[in-house]
Order: structure tokens, then sequence, then C-alpha cells
């Protein structure tokens, strides 16, 4: 499925001093290229796997060929003097060679979707990821002192806000919701009556991811965090913060 040649002859056009002078850009081209070829041959390879695809590792792959190839390194290439047009090459073959697998990766999900609500003893629940059935978003009963009332302690893919606590009447009403085992509603509860939402849930695939299978980058001017952005395993993007 996967015709690595365009990236690879892209890469070695790159490799010459005359397309890119710099020696230290040149290099990190390149080998962010070699990355991201890595990453969806990778994921191509675990969707051809037999008696059954890896679903779990292809979506790890290209969460993982997304965080190479994202923000962080477009910013760092728009700030060098790699020309525009060559920046655009890069961008639309990769964008290019993932499609396939991102495609197939959809079909397959559409039937494995592992969402759902799982308690984990006394005070715990947990939203399951759509890909592995592993934790998403997890809500933990807590106390921040001993004398404080409890909160619900939600997870966040942030790496800024870790957790988000809720409390009174708001942490009532999504205490009932998950006994009731209804992932959608939780969801919706929590987009509508949190400021920070359902930051694991994707917007435009309707689905709940973990982490391992988003990519996370966090964007920092100094000490100044600017945004956090997830891209989820089908290359949907969304702001987390």
């Amino acid at each position: 499925m996967f015709d690595a040649s365009p990236l690879t002859d892209l890469r070695d056009d790159l490799a010459d001093p005359a397309m890119v002078p710099d020696a230290i850009a040149r290099t990190a081209i390149v080998s962010r290229l070699d990355d991201i070829i890595a990453a969806i041959s990778g994921a191509d390879r675990a969707l051809d796997k037999l008696p059954r695809a890896d679903i779990a590792e292809a979506a790890r792959l290209t969460a993982n060929a997304y965080y190479i190839g994202g923000r962080s390194w477009r910013r760092q290439l728009a700030e060098s003097d790699i020309p525009a047009a060559t920046l655009m090459a890069v961008h639309e073959e990769s964008t290019r060679a993932i499609e396939p697998m991102v495609r197939e990766l959809e079909r397959l999900l559409v039937a494995a979707n592992h969402t759902t609500i799982r308690r984990d003893g006394e005070l715990e629940f947990v939203i399951t990821c759509a890909v592995c059935g592993g934790e998403a978003v997890t809500f933990s009963r807590a106390r921040a002192h001993t004398d404080s009332p409890i909160q619900l302690v939600v997870s966040s893919l942030s790496p800024v806000t870790v957790f988000r606590p809720i409390a009174g009447p708001r942490m009532k009403d999504l205490v009932s919701l998950l006994e009731r085992g209804n992932a959608g509603a939780v969801i919706a509860h929590l987009k509508e009556t949190q400021p920070g939402g359902c930051d694991a849930h994707c917007p435009t695939c309707d689905r709940v991811y973990c982490r391992t299978h988003y990519a996370v980058e966090a964007q920092w001017s100094g000490s100044w965090h600017e945004a956090t952005h997830a891209t989820c395993p089908v290359g949907h993007d969304h702001e987390v913060d």
C-alpha cells in the first residue's frame, strides 16, 4: 500500500547542498523525513499484518507521523532559510503518503470502536480509547486537603492542565451520568459545562482516544504556553488548551 519512493526521492533531493545550503537545516530535514517514512512504513506493515490488522500499532504510528511532521517542526522550518516551495513539497508528499493508511484505519475503526465507560474500584471511572480500550479519560474522586470536600478530578491531554477538578452539583450530575455508562452523554455534559470540555474526544470523527493514539503538541514562546493541539490517528486536529 505504501509507496515510499516519492518521499525518499524528495529526501535525497533535500540532502543535496545545492537544495538546502545550510548544513544544520539540511541534516534536520533529511532526518525528519527518514522518521516520517519509518512511521508510515510501520503503520502500513501493521495494517497488513495477518491474520488481522494490528489497529492499535497502526494508529500509534500514524499519530507519531503526525507528531513528527507537526506544528512545531513546521514552525521551525518556516523560520529557516529553506524556500517556501520546498516546505510545501515536504508537507504535500507527507500528507499524500499517509492518506492510504488513514483511509484503511478509518474503515477498521468504524467496526472496532472500543469506547465505553469502565468502573475501576469505588472512586474511579474510565472512558476507554476507541482504538485500544485503554484509559483515555479518568475520573477520580479525591480531596485537595483532608478537610476539603470531595472533588471529581478529570484527566486531560494537556501537559499544562494535567487534571481538571469538578465539584458541587456539577460533580453529582457527572457522576450520575458515569454510573449510567453512557459515554456520549458524559462527553456532551463535559463540553457543555466545563471550559476544557473533553479534550480526549475528537470532535471531527466523534471518537475518544488515549494519549498513545494522539499526537499532542504544546507550543511555547519562551516560558509562555501559547496552545496545545492534539491530532488523532486519522489526522483530525483540535485545540486542547
